[in-house]
C-alpha cells in the first residue's frame, strides 16, 4: 500500500502518456483500498483486460496509397500527393482478428470492396470519401498489423477470400506473420486462394496486382 501511494507521484506524467492507462491504474488503487489487495490487483487484472478488449474493437483499416517516387506504400489520410491506382485497393487491417472483430471486419471490407449489404454502411474509416467509387478488381490485404487470428477470424478471411472470387475481385494478402497464416490455412484458406495469392510485402503484391490489371486492359 505505502508503495502505491509513492506510485502517485508518477499520475501525471502517466495522465500525459496514456489515461487508458491512467484509468487501470486509479481503478485498481480505489478496489485496493475499498476491498483488499489480492481483490483490489484481480478487479484491476479483469479492468485491464476489458481496455484491451475494447481498444480492439475500435477498428480502423487504412487504406493504402503510393507515396511518388518511392515504392512505399502510406495510409491516403496522411497526403493528398499520394497515389491511388484505379481498380485497386490496398487495405491495412491493423488490429488482431477473432470473435470480437470478426463483423467490424466484415463490414469495412464489405464497405470498401462495394460486396453485399456492406456498400450501404458507412463505418469509421480512414481514406478520403471516394475511396470506393472506382469498381475494385485487385485487393491487397496487408496483413502486418494482425498480430494473430482465432478460428472465427479466420473462417471471416476464408469467407472474404469465396466473396471476392465470386464478385470477380482478385484478393491478395501480404505480409501475414506465421501463426496468423497457419491458422488461415487450417481454416482452409488454401480452398479459395492460391499460393501465387500471398507475398511476403505489400510492394511485391502491389507490383502482382499493377500487371494484372495492365493484362486486363
Amino acid at each position: 500500500m505505502r508503495q502505491m501511494f509513492f506510485q502517485m507521484q508518477e499520475l501525471p506524467q502517466l495522465w500525459r502518456i496514456s489515461r487508458m492507462d491512467f484509468a487501470v491504474w486509479m481503478v485498481t488503487w480505489v478496489a485496493v483500498v475499498i476491498l483488499s489487495v489480492d481483490l483490489g490487483l484481480a478487479v484491476g487484472v479483469v479492468f485491464s483486460m476489458m481496455t484491451v478488449v475494447c481498444r480492439t474493437q475500435r477498428v480502423q483499416c487504412l487504406a493504402l496509397g503510393l507515396a511518388e517516387g518511392t515504392e512505399l506504400y502510406r495510409p491516403l489520410e496522411e497526403s493528398h500527393k499520394l497515389l491511388k491506382v484505379p481498380g485497386l485497393c490496398i487495405l491495412r487491417y491493423p488490429t488482431p482478428l477473432y470473435f470480437g472483430t470478426r463483423g467490424q471486419f466484415r463490414r469495412i471490407l464489405e464497405w470498401h470492396l462495394g460486396l453485399g449489404e456492406g456498400r450501404k454502411e458507412t463505418p469509421k474509416l480512414d481514406g478520403p470519401p471516394d475511396a470506393v467509387a472506382e469498381p475494385v478488381r485487385v485487393v491487397v490485404l496487408d496483413c502486418s498489423g494482425i498480430t494473430f487470428a482465432d478460428a472465427a477470424g479466420a473462417r471471416e478471411v476464408v469467407q472474404l477470400a469465396r466473396r471476392c472470387r465470386d464478385a470477380g475481385i482478385h484478393l491478395l494478402l501480404a505480409q501475414c506473420n506465421a501463426s496468423v497464416l497457419r491458422t488461415l490455412t487450417q481454416a482452409g484458406l488454401l480452398d479459395r486462394v492460391t499460393p501465387e495469392q500471398l507475398f511476403v510485402s505489400v510492394q511485391d503484391a502491389a507490383a502482382h496486382a499493377l500487371e494484372r490489371l495492365v493484362r486486363g486492359q
